[in-house]
């Protein structure tokens, strides 16, 4: 079904008064979006870019956006995306047209339908991704042919070189990730980078192993395998019910590509601002021009279209972008981008990098057309400060946290990266037990729990510093295979993942409250509720056992973490015992 248009004039003055037999100037794509899509609103190109005009603003409280979205003044186009919990059916935008005269508005119908997943295990909401993070190179080697293609004889044991990860590796390991409870694998980008060691007059190494140093953005880099490989990965992925996010850059190009004859010719700055944030470069990288509307375009078109490159015979392809650099590059450029994918595929998503985000820092790309999603910087410093004896303080801010956090504007948490140190080495100064608990705040909490590959199994390590000192990035490690199966972390991280997984509402859209704790006996009691249904969770920091006793509703409660434990009530009390920090300082009960 069409979704039905029709016009209310606010004044009759300006634009002149509309009625049904007017030409539509608004359009919106796709015709029937579901719950879990985007939707792109256009206006006549002839009519946004008459004279005159001087703001457009779109009202999608019926979409579930709650305050007014502007058009950019350069883009005839923007996005909005969809809340996951609205009602089936007819839902109205009112797009209102401001010039020096009055305001004329529009208003249309647009039919909301069910989501249309291939698969039960891959019909999850954006806010209920379970992110694993890997930089595809220190994953798992499963193709050795491609370890040296071009000659280099890289030395595998040194921090910077490449180690021979690749795609083979990630399909290979995918039951792994199954197993572990992960829905999202956000792998590094795949894109062709420079070849070239950059620390060679140093007689030292540094290569782009990482793949955010671009050569080529319209071919796969020859360490990782080739376009049919990632294809399989793609479908093996969707089978394992594992969605699939590619990370991107709009911001720079590899070191050495703004030379004379190079594929970015006349892209790049030629005098970049010094610290500006974006007319300036990032670590001298060579920053692209994306505020002309050539290069801007340019650069959407070569990122959009590994979507329909990568699309597989059964008609899979990718499912998000983890976007770099984001707060590096104009808003024009990421609403540009954004209303792009969207028309390639409504139901993509986009989580952002912008450097220090936190709920109290959005830098407003939520509910602006621009990123569905951005990772919480702030949240590894709560972590830090409730396992270091301030439990009552970090548990307020996420009940803080929580209350703002919906599932198309969300924060995708996380604890350790391939940027900053590793928690487990920073903040939780070498003591596994502390890691255990932050784990569990970091997967109960609301928002996108993103996994650093080997953070579960107590892998971890400082970031890059001089590195004419020797300092590389430790945090950049290979994956240890070997440690998987004897390591107590990684069996308790496949544990929350799992509940996680098995109570996902509860935790992707629950709201959060205390139950009972305390700064000076080292443990918090919170509860996460949604639709009546009720979990909670306990913390202990301490490394001994802790006995609680709190109020309850029901008669008998099962412990999720341990399995075979269970309470029983009395007079309206449970007692129970958390245990010690290093055995995993964490209960999670539910009602029998």
């Amino acid at each position: 079904m069409r979704a039905i248009k029709y016009f209310l004039p606010l004044l009759t003055f300006g634009l002149g008064a509309c009625s049904p037999e007017a030409n539509d100037p608004i359009t919106t794509f796709p015709e029937n979006p579901s719950v879990h899509d985007s939707v792109v609103v256009s206006i006549d190109e002839e009519l946004y870019f008459s004279e005159g005009i001087s703001q457009v603003t779109v009202d999608a409280k019926e979409l579930g956006v709650p305050s007014e979205m502007t058009f950019d003044p350069l883009l005839n186009e923007l996005s909005v995306t969809i809340a996951d919990d609205l009602e089936i059916g007819d839902k109205t935008i009112t797009v209102s047209v401001q010039t020096a005269d009055g305001i004329e508005t529009y208003e249309e119908v647009i039919q909301l339908t069910e989501p249309d997943e291939k698969s039960e295990s891959l019909a999850f909401g954006w806010d209920e991704a379970r992110i694993y993070f890997t930089l595809t190179d220190r994953f798992y080697n499963g193709d050795k042919t491609n370890d040296d293609p071009n000659n280099e004889n890289y030395d595998t044991s040194h921090l910077e070189t490449y180690h021979g990860g690749d795609f083979r590796g990630l399909i290979e390991k995918m039951p792994y990730l199954e197993e572990l409870g992960i829905n999202t694998l956000w792998i590094t980008p795949i894109v062709d980078n420079i070849e070239w060691n950059m620390r060679e007059q140093q007689n030292s190494n540094q290569y782009g192993y990482h793949g955010y140093w671009a050569k080529d953005f319209t071919k796969i880099d020859e360490h990782l395998g080739d376009l049919e490989t990632f294809k399989e990965l793609i479908d093996t992925a969707h089978d394992h019910g594992i969605k699939v996010m590619v990370d991107v850059v709009l911001n720079h190009s590899g070191y050495g590509m703004d030379e004379e004859g190079s594929v970015f010719e006349g892209m790049l700055r030629d005098e970049p601002v010094p610290n500006h944030q974006v007319l300036g470069e990032l670590a001298g990288l060579p920053d692209f021009k994306t505020e002309e509307a050539e290069v801007r375009d340019q650069l959407i078109a070569w990122q959009t279209a590994w979507i329909a490159e990568s699309r597989t015979e059964r008609g899979d392809t990718i499912d998000f972008f983890r976007v770099d650099t984001v707060k590096h590059v104009e808003d024009t450029t990421w609403k540009a981008f954004k209303n792009a994918i969207i028309k390639e595929q409504p139901s993509f998503k986009l989580i952002g990098e912008h450097y220090g985000a936190s709920i109290t820092n959005t830098g407003g790309y939520l509910y602006d057309g621009e990123m569905d999603s951005l990772l919480d910087f702030d949240f590894k410093n709560i972590a830090g400060s409730f396992v270091n004896w301030d439990v009552m303080g970090a548990n307020d801010k996420l009940i803080t946290r929580n209350e703002q956090l919906t599932s198309d504007a969300t924060l995708g948490q996380f604890l350790s990266s391939h940027d900053e140190d590793g928690f487990l080495y920073r903040q939780a100064g070498g003591d596994r037990g502390k890691q255990k608990v932050a784990a569990s705040l970091l997967i109960t909490a609301k928002g996108q729990p993103v996994i650093y590959y080997g953070e579960e199994l107590g892998q971890t390590g400082a970031t890059a510093s001089n590195m004419d000192k020797g300092e590389y990035n430790e945090n950049r490690y290979d994956f240890d295979w070997d440690a998987v199966a004897s390591s107590d972390m990684h069996a308790h991280y496949q544990k929350l993942l799992n509940i996680r997984k098995n109570n996902s509402l509860i935790f992707s859209k629950g709201d959060r409250r205390t139950v009972a704790g305390s700064n000076k006996e080292g443990f918090v009691i919170f509860s996460r509720n949604y639709e009546g249904q009720e979990v909670m969770v306990g913390l202990n920091i301490l490394d001994e056992p802790t006995t609680v006793t709190i109020p309850v509703s029901e008669a008998s409660y099962s412990d999720l973490y341990s399995e075979n434990t269970h309470y029983n009530a009395s007079e309206g009390t449970l007692t129970i015992e958390i245990p010690a920090r290093s055995e995993g300082g964490t209960v999670i009960l539910k009602a029998d």
